[in-house]
């Protein structure tokens, strides 16, 4: 896919390179091998699919909220270690 400006002059500016980079940017993710029990899978599917996921979205979305509920317990239990 090709993207070309055109600005205010009648000149063109290509943008493939500046197009493929934010590409590659999003793109660069660590890979995981996950095993899990094929019902657990099964429920992830059908949640995903209520929540217009993929099931990999589904569980990078739980995983990133349970580590933001964590570290709200974390920084709470801090605050009261330092009294």
């Amino acid at each position: 896919m090709r993207l070309v400006l055109l600005t205010s002059d009648s000149e063109s500016k290509d943008t493939t390179n500046d197009y493929q980079n934010s590409e590659r940017i999003k793109m660069e993710k660590k890979k995981l091998l996950l095993r899990i029990d094929p019902k657990l899978h099964d429920e992830l599917r059908k949640w995903a699919d209520d929540d217009f996921r993929s099931i990999n979205s589904q569980i990078e979305f739980l995983l990133r909220k349970a580590i933001l509920e964590n570290r709200k317990v974390n920084t709470k239990d801090d605050a009261k270690d330092k009294r």
